[in-house]
């Protein structure tokens, strides 16, 4: 059953890489629209695939599909494929997002693989539904915030470009600065549902094993900044303090925070986030 569960891991891999390469190719050719089916059916059948062996891995190994930093690369990967296709399906064009966001599905994908599929001995962990809860919904968020970061720099690029006065091949292949502007808006609020839901989540967690809501381990201060900068985003976006660069730039920041905090203080930090 393991080696089934990775090879539907490369296969899914494969299709995915399959759909990075081509949306490099149309991205250089300015390729017609009417190739998007093409472009996003292997990205349909790689998370097929993906799902497939993530819900055969729960079933045989009896445990959330993502303990574990290295198998949380897997199932992010396909969080981020499936918020790709949802958030991107009614753009004007997803030449542009595919170009950063399926490259990045890849490198998820690539770790993925090499993680070791064997069962996490620790019972809190594989069998409490706050746990899963909590690191489903966080994972959710940082696949939303990534899509959102991708629209952010894309449209960053196009506004230099725009108001540089030499319009080239960013100008043509991206979407309007309107529309880039509503993809980070709508990405940003569905991450910052799934990360109040994972915060709440993560909580009750706490309550239940510990007797209290926090433990203030460094990974929850900085979480909560991360949901600090991404309120304030929302907030100024629909008051309309800040909108346009700064706006994008707010989105960028949180974003790196949100590396910072999944990478160095996970493996380094933190005293009780190091399961993922």
């Amino acid at each position: 059953m393991i080696s089934v569960i990775r090879v539907f891991y490369i296969i899914a891999l494969v299709l995915y890489s399959i759909s990075a390469i081509a949306y490099i190719r149309d991205f250089s050719k300015r390729a017609p629209r009417d190739l998007r089916k093409r472009r996003v059916v292997f990205i349909n059948y790689g998370a097929l695939f993906q799902l497939i062996s993530l819900v055969m891995y729960s079933i045989y190994l009896r445990q959330a599909p993502f303990l574990g930093m290295f198998q949380g690369f897997t199932f992010a990967s396909f969080v981020l494929a499936a918020l790709f296709l949802m958030i991107f399906r009614a753009a004007e064009s997803e030449v542009s997002g595919g170009l950063i966001v399926v490259p990045l599905i890849c490198l998820f994908a690539f770790v993925g693989i090499f993680t070791p599929l064997d069962q996490v001995n620790n019972p809190l962990l594989s069998t409490s539904p706050w746990f899963i809860l909590h690191a489903t919904a966080g994972l959710f968020s940082y696949g939303a915030f990534a899509i959102a970061f991708a629209a952010a720099i894309l449209y960053l690029l196009l506004h230099r470009e725009i108001k540089s006065k030499r319009l080239g091949r960013v100008f043509d292949r991206l979407p309007s600065l309107g529309e880039l502007d509503h993809l980070t808006y709508l990405s940003v609020t569905i991450g910052f549902i799934a990360l109040t839901v994972s915060i709440a989540f993560g909580m009750a967690w706490t309550q239940i094993r510990l007797g209290k809501l926090l433990q203030l381990d460094t990974k929850e201060i900085i979480t909560f900044v991360n949901w600090l900068i991404f309120a304030m985003y929302l907030h100024s976006r629909i008051s309309g303090t800040w909108r346009g660069k700064k706006s994008a730039w707010l989105v960028i920041v949180g974003f790196s925070v949100l590396l910072f905090n999944f990478f160095f203080v996970t493996v380094v930090l933190s005293r009780t986030h190091s399961f993922l």
